[in-house]
């Protein structure tokens, strides 16, 4: 930097499977930069070293947490204190529950339950965990406090009416007004303390680099996104936080409360169009927008952790577990109290937290992370997700992409050495040895799919083939990262995504190629086995010529046609057969849709 070198310190590593570094959280101490300044930090391969952390026996912390809890009628009916400072000496005395460890920095997490001030009696659900960093040996403190109401076999949870203030040395340094935290719920606001003020450095990433490493999609970096959506975007987020400040943490922000809500969504997509937006333009705008609406996601009550492992529900420990009770063994405690804006699904998921952990490294979304791989798991009915197996076979094809999506993104980023590493690898790789077995290794899988379609599971003699494509570009995803077996089945999936855009010759018009639902089958419930049957079943009488209208909307950045591109150029890029080329081909017959992708990147993503 400058031609100086740094030393790096470098904690909570993922590998990849040889063994080098996928994924890192990187310290370092940077001095006088100047308010303005920008400076480039290169980095290299060099020798490896170990820093002794400088951690004060007993740092100048001393934070109390308060919250005044209400009834119904707007009384507080008790105080409640949680005082952490004796924990986090213990922890340093005794090195446990660190996270980040080295000269630069290190961090502690310190989870402890809160307690009524009065008499002393611990509150059965609400508990803090505070992320703990002592940089500049122990002098400045970053503390990103989590309030959770998560716990999942006490009895009775339900929302919690509360305000809330942080403390520091009994000076109030963070209130927050009377609200209801929901049950199964989570919030957090990150509070610097010490003698130093909070940095300003803002890190702008390498993104070609960044895009290179294969941790996210390959998005085009040639999109400019127009200014008029940035700012768009960010006054819309401002008018969100003013109208639900009654709300307090539990609002929805930009997302969708309802998630099964049918149509054009901006959390739709192989990221969410606010997180395609920071990926390709890195506009702090657009970075903020993002954090606030993977924050907002940590409100839906999908948060069960369980107390007697600190973690994630998890279905090693009970495999006939499920959220909704009639399904479920044991039956998880009765919800009072328990109305909340949120319907959430796994159809209409979005990827939240995943590239907010990659730019932050923040331990709060990788716990996001393990929370909605854990709820995606345990919401099926266990004698269909295969019990401790946790199949993502049962819920509709793009449910399947999002659970699987999900589930690669958290063994991704589980550092090498994380406890439940293990846990969500051993899930991942039982999925994807089912879908070999179901389709490409399963020998009646010719018969039975003589097109390669996959079919509606609620409806199999439907296909719906934007649903195909968001299969095939998580497939994708999960194949350029080695997980075994991924290949294998995108392979497989290819022969309709990509064969439907290549099948005039045999009498399927490409025009049609970026369909909504069609049937699979004839009257005798034989599937179709030629594309020409296939084409005649679903357009009875049409002669496909140069004016056939292009389906699945061609000029626009969010229809069918759009998914259908992104869907190519992933399978391009994890190696399929023919790819490349009908990427090209297709974006020859959609080139409106590039002008657009400047208001919306969500499907702009092209081939390496």
């Amino acid at each position: 930097m400058g031609g100086a070198t740094i030393p790096l310190q470098a904690d909570e590593i993922s590998s990849h499977r040889d063994g080098s570094a996928r994924f890192a959280v990187l310290s370092a101490q940077l001095s006088n930069v100047q308010p303005g300044e920008a400076r480039i930090i290169n980095i290299f391969p060099g020798a490896k070293t170990s820093s002794t952390p400088n951690v004060p026996a007993s740092p100048d912390w001393n934070l109390e947490l308060e919250a005044q809890v209400f009834d119904a009628n707007g009384n507080v009916t008790a105080t409640l204190i949680a005082q952490p400072q004796t924990q986090l000496v213990n922890q340093i005395a005794s090195n446990t529950g660190r996270r980040l460890a080295g000269a630069v920095a290190s961090e502690y997490t310190v989870a402890l339950p809160f307690k009524d001030k009065a008499s002393g009696t611990q509150h059965p659900h609400l508990t803090a965990r505070l992320h703990t960093r002592l940089v500049d040996n122990g002098q400045r403190i970053r503390t990103d406090v989590v309030m959770e109401n998560t716990r999942t076999w006490t009895a009775n949870p339900g929302n919690i009416t509360y305000s809330f203030a942080v403390k520091r040395n009994g000076s109030t340094i963070y209130t927050q007004p009377k609200f209801t935290h929901y049950h199964h719920a989570r919030w957090h606001k990150v509070l610097w303390t010490g003698a130093l003020a909070e940095p300003q450095a803002r890190v702008r990433h390498n993104m070609p680099y960044f895009m290179a490493s294969k941790a996210v999609w390959n998005y085009d970096l040639n999109v400019k996104i127009a200014e008029t959506t940035l700012a768009k975007d960010y006054a819309t987020l401002t008018q969100a936080r003013t109208d639900q400040a009654a709300l307090g943490p539990m609002g929805n922000g930009l997302l969708e409360k309802y998630f099964p809500m049918t149509g054009s969504r901006s959390d739709i997509g192989p990221y969410p169009r606010w997180t395609a937006n920071y990926l390709v333009s890195q506009d702090d705008r657009a970075r903020e927008t993002m954090m606030s609406v993977a924050d907002s996601a940590a409100s839906v009550p999908v948060h069960y952790r369980d107390e007697d492992t600190g973690y994630p529900l998890d279905l090693d420990r009970y495999p006939n577990v499920s959220i909704t009770p009639e399904w479920s063994t044991p039956v998880l405690p009765t919800v009072v109290n328990g109305t909340t804006i949120w319907t959430p699904d796994i159809a209409h998921q979005a990827s939240f937290a995943y590239v907010p952990y990659l730019i932050t490294g923040d331990a709060f979304y990788l716990d996001e992370m393990m929370f909605w791989t854990a709820w995606n798991a345990a919401v099926p009915n266990p004698t269909y997700r295969g019990g401790g197996q946790g199949l993502a076979k049962d819920n509709q094809i793009r449910g399947q992409a999002w659970a699987m999506r999900a589930l690669g993104e958290t063994v991704r980023s589980l550092p090498d050495n994380h406890p439940r590493k293990s846990y969500f690898s051993g899930r991942l790789g039982i999925n994807l040895d089912w879908y070999a077995k179901q389709y490409p290794l399963n020998p009646s899988a010719a018969s039975l799919y003589p097109l390669n379609a996959l079919p509606k599971p609620d409806e199999p003699h439907l296909v719906g083939p934007w649903q195909s494509d968001f299969f095939g570009m998580v497939f994708a995803q999960l194949a350029e990262n080695a997980e075994p077996n991924a290949k294998l089945v995108l392979d497989w999936a290819s022969k309709f995504n990509i064969g439907r855009f290549n099948s005039e010759a045999d009498g399927f018009c490409t025009a049609r190629a970026a369909g909504y639902y069609w049937t699979i089958v004839n009257a005798q419930s034989a599937p179709y086995t030629t594309w020409r049957d296939l084409y005649q079943a679903n357009y009875p009488g049409e002669v496909c010529s140069s004016v056939t209208t292009i389906d699945g909307y061609p000029n626009w950045a969010g229809g069918y046609a759009a998914g259908a591109r992104a869907m190519m150029a992933s399978a391009a890029n994890a190696g399929v057969t023919n790819a490349s080329a009908t990427y090209t081909k297709w974006r020859s017959l959609t080139q409106a849709m590039d002008q657009d992708f400047a208001t919306d990147p969500t499907f702009a993503i092209v081939p390496r």
